[in-house]
């Protein structure tokens, strides 16, 4: 189940920010559909495991520290997986802080090839997939020998991509 969670967890939030940002229109309502869809997906992925609700905190909680969070939408589910967190889950402070650190300086290096340094060459092109949370988890399965962290954020972002350039090639939303 654990899977199913991160893929729609993945395909949720990409929604989320699609027909935010992106003004991609599904149906009425869809910019809160798919903020509680992706806190709910959040929340079950928390509820499944320790070590990966350390690690989805430590993701959103670098999303606002990146301000990433610039909707409302996205805000309902950081909301929603704040108090998940604090409600069912139990805090691993060294996997917290390692992902979190890990997060914020790639997350931030993103941010400044895309948002300041806009120029969509090969330094950006490779950062855009997100490599930063696949690597780091590979890392911390090699490590430990608890793959799961890797598989579950693995899926995650292959389906938040695969969400984004299917609707992108589909014409459906521009890009910024």
């Amino acid at each position: 189940m654990i899977i199913l969670y991160s893929i729609l967890f993945g395909i949720t939030m990409k929604l989320a920010d699609l027909v935010d940002e992106h003004k991609l229109k599904l149906f009425k309502g869809d910019k809160f559909v798919f903020g509680f869809l992706e806190a709910l997906f959040a929340i079950l992925l928390i509820a499944s495991r320790v070590d990966v609700a350390n690690v989805t905190f430590a993701m959103v909680l670098a999303f606002l520290a990146r301000m990433r969070l610039d909707h409302r939408n996205h805000a309902i589910a950081a909301t929603a997986i704040f108090i998940g967190f604090a409600w069912i889950g139990k805090f691993e402070p060294i996997i917290f802080f390692t992902f979190l650190i890990v997060f914020l300086i790639f997350g931030a290096l993103r941010d400044y090839l895309g948002d300041v340094r806009k120029k969509k060459d090969w330094l950006y092109k490779i950062n855009e997939p997100a490599w930063y949370y696949v690597i780091p988890t590979a890392i911390y399965g090699f490590v430990t020998s608890n793959w799961i962290i890797f598989i579950v954020f693995t899926v995650y972002i292959i389906f938040y991509d695969l969400t984004k350039y299917l609707l992108y090639s589909m014409k459906k939303y521009k890009e910024l």
